[in-house]
């Protein structure tokens, strides 16, 4: 894992990492934005059935879902003196290169080949991930890991953003996917130039130790309250995420209003959140931090259920939502943190990986159960899965009690 030691080393000083980090995430985000938000819109522009597109879209989240099973072989190979850093730049060539095709393809015509070249595009990227948030436990001091989750989700979405609204404005005015192609391979570009040239990663000790072993380690008292906590937190606004849109329509707005709102509102309210929300973390602890986010939250999604039982909000409606996410972006940069601090040492990135497998499981029994329910009464529905999500302050209390220094932010 030795290799030159470039002049200036960005995971150096809080700053550096503040911004690497964020750039990683625009690294992955950028992606994200085209594939999931742009491609879907644009090849429903060119014909293409909606239940077709859902496959594509459901091919590009598999492996995010599985992609806790790379962890244990990044693991072994940082045991066994590999480099992060390798990891991470190989995954974005391989992201970059499976990109070309889709500036060749007719994505019409060529509709399950184009499936292929963005499951491969997907595999890249979802190992990409685990090693981005692996040189981040093993580079970042704990107390900084608030903040730099924070600037990490805001590159995130950021890069999201940007490349969904950037790319679907130059297919519309060219008629040709080719340069947005282009624009999308020079935003993950960067961040792997900067990479080579601006960061020396730590070294790591490595020794001979068998990876099944990551089971004792995640299956202790502070690691199964980890895992619960994962599990439980999000249930409330997992659905909340998933029903805002047809709730708004139902509301009255518009979809343009609806458009506005996730185009503006709903990531600026997640990335302010999530930076402001990292920032709280870091200065009374991230287990702190998590439970005062999700208390905030709890409180904003019983307002919005019991509004609708009996309305309160009158035409305010955009702007709580907004103050949801907000909310929503504090406890993932808190929670994430919270994570990260768990998983140190050992196996951090197959510790780290159980723990957002376990968040991908709350989306989904949140989604099924809201679902089901919602026919019946959304207020109710809501109000339901946001009390499920409180009893995260169980494990919540259970990691307090296990804290050395309870009236400190170690924890």
């Amino acid at each position: 894992m030795t290799s030159a030691r470039p002049p200036y080393n960005l995971l150096e000083s809080p700053a550096g990492r503040r911004w690497l980090f964020a750039l990683l995430y625009l690294s992955e985000g950028a992606p994200i934005g085209f594939v999931w938000w742009a491609m879907p819109t644009l090849l429903r522009g060119q014909g293409v059935e909606l239940g077709s597109i859902t496959v594509l879209t459901t091919v590009a989240t598999l492996p995010w879902i599985l992609k806790f099973l790379a962890a244990p072989l990044i693991d072994a190979s940082l045991h066994r003196g590999g480099s992060l850093r390798r990891w991470i730049l190989s995954c974005q060539l391989g992201m970059a290169v499976a990109l070309v095709p889709l500036a060749l393809l007719d994505w019409n015509a060529q509709f399950p080949l184009l499936v292929g070249v963005v499951a491969v595009h997907a595999i890249f990227a979802a190992v990409q991930d685990v090693g981005i948030d692996a040189l981040a436990i093993h580079s970042v001091p704990r107390e900084e890991l608030g903040r730099v989750n924070g600037w990490m989700q805001a590159g995130m979405l950021g890069g999201r953003a940007g490349v969904a609204a950037g790319s679907t404005l130059i297919v519309s005015a060219l008629g040709d996917p080719a340069l947005a192609v282009l624009f999308l391979a020079v935003l993950i570009a960067l961040p792997a130039i900067v990479l080579v040239v601006a960061v020396a990663e730590p070294a790591l000790h490595h020794g001979a130790v068998e990876i099944r072993a990551v089971l004792k380690l995640v299956a202790t008292r502070v690691g199964l309250a980890g895992l619960a906590i994962a599990l439980l937190a999000g249930g409330g606004f997992e659905f909340f995420g998933i029903s805002a849109g047809p709730r708004l329509i139902d509301l009255g707005r518009s979809e343009n209003d609806v458009a506005l709102f996730f185009g503006l509102f709903a990531p600026a309210g997640l990335a302010l959140g999530a930076l402001l929300g990292g920032t709280v973390a870091d200065q009374i602890g991230p287990l702190r931090g998590t439970a005062l986010s999700l208390a905030l939250l709890s409180l904003i999604l019983s307002s919005i259920a019991v509004d609708d039982l009996a309305p309160v909000f009158g035409g305010g409606h955009v702007f709580w939502f907004a103050v949801a996410y907000f909310a929503i972006g504090a406890l993932t940069a808190s929670s994430y943190a919270l994570f990260m601090r768990l998983s140190h040492g050992e196996f951090a990135a197959t510790r780290f990986s159980l723990f957002m497998a376990m968040t991908n499981a709350c989306e989904a029994w949140s989604g099924f159960i809201g679902g089901s329910f919602v026919s019946a009464s959304y207020g109710l529905t809501l109000m339901s899965l946001t009390a499920a999500a409180c009893l995260a302050a169980i494990p919540l209390y259970i990691l307090w009690r296990q804290s050395p220094q309870r009236g400190s932010n170690e924890q």
